[in-house]
């Protein structure tokens, strides 16, 4: 298959320098959002924000629980988790429905965020109608990746969960202070710690092969298969270049979102949740700029003659 044919719709102009160590990665996503901070919230923050909103709602409302919702397949499982230790159904019938339709509608917005910082990024030519035009015709891929990026984290981590869950069944906490363990329970959860730790071990490599994939759906034409092979040849030697990226990107994040928690502070008990608006409102466009600036920057490590003789 050559080259050519994998990116029919690529926005990339060759006559860019997009290569960046990992602090130029995460300074020039920081720059491509500043300067079009407005476009990305029309985009992608509104929605966010008011989709964090509804499910908060819907969990007072109906549940009588504080909390939100994820609006993408992990971070969507995640919440369930520690919204109910116990099987409440009615709870997953109703989020359930709820994820179904935020799912689309992240799929929509984030594929249009990443179209406008592709056309946008250095080339300053973004334009937001276009960008959800695009958006469209990528919904299905752009899910399918998240689902698939999803299933090989469950597959790496549920042994691990699963081990621990039941270890922690087995203990008896009634008097926490004076925990009994019955024989088999320490070592289950020792069985559930490692692999936990191998399982994460493996996990931060393979989200780092596929860190760029959903950029590759956004920008070529490729389906969802092609885009995780492509985003894994991308990555291919460059490993821990996309580690220290995202461990910067992390940092940065985390600082931007704690100075939004402090507001949090002295808005109890929606102490979680409004900071959560806030930051989805201002800084969810983020996660969609980075893996654009990385996919660029990546791309442009590979001569075009290497790739083609990769995706053959």
């Amino acid at each position: 298959m050559a080259f050519d044919e994998l990116g029919k719709e690529s926005s990339q102009q060759p006559e860019q320098d997009y290569t960046v160590n990992a602090t130029g990665v995460v300074s020039r996503t920081i720059s491509v959002w500043i300067r079009q901070i407005g476009q990305y919230i029309i985009i992608f923050g509104i929605m966010a924000a008011a989709m964090n909103l509804i499910s908060f709602l819907i969990l007072v409302a109906m549940f009588e629980r504080i909390g939100v919702l994820g609006t993408d397949p992990l971070s969507y499982f995640v919440n369930i988790l520690t919204l109910t230790s116990l099987p409440d159904l009615t709870l997953i019938a109703v989020s359930l429905l709820f994820a179904i339709v935020a799912f689309v509608i992240n799929a929509i917005l984030g594929g249009a965020a990443i179209k406008y910082a592709l056309d946008d990024y250095n080339a300053r030519r973004g334009d937001i109608r276009t960008s959800f035009s695009h958006s469209f015709g990528k919904t299905f891929n752009f899910i399918a990746v998240q689902l698939l990026i999803s299933l090989f984290n469950a597959i790496l981590l549920l042994p691990g969960f699963y081990f621990l869950i039941n270890a922690m069944l087995l203990i008896d906490i009634s008097d926490p202070f004076n925990p009994i363990f019955p024989p088999g329970s320490l070592e289950m959860m020792m069985a559930g710690a490692g692999l936990m730790f191998v399982g994460g071990i493996i996990l931060i490599y393979v989200s780092a092969r596929f860190a760029v994939a959903l950029a590759a759906v956004i920008d070529t034409d490729l389906s969802a298969i092609d885009s995780l092979k492509k985003s894994w040849n991308l990555t291919s030697g460059n490993v821990w270049h996309v580690i220290g990226s995202w461990i910067l990107f992390g940092f940065v994040v985390a600082v931007l979102g704690a100075i939004v928690s402090t507001l949090g502070y002295y808005l109890q008990p929606y102490d979680v949740v409004i900071p959560t608006i806030v930051t989805s409102l201002l800084f969810s466009a983020l996660n969609f700029i980075f893996p654009v600036v990385l996919y660029r920057d990546l791309s442009s490590r590979v001569k075009e003659s290497s790739l083609e003789s990769l995706m053959i």
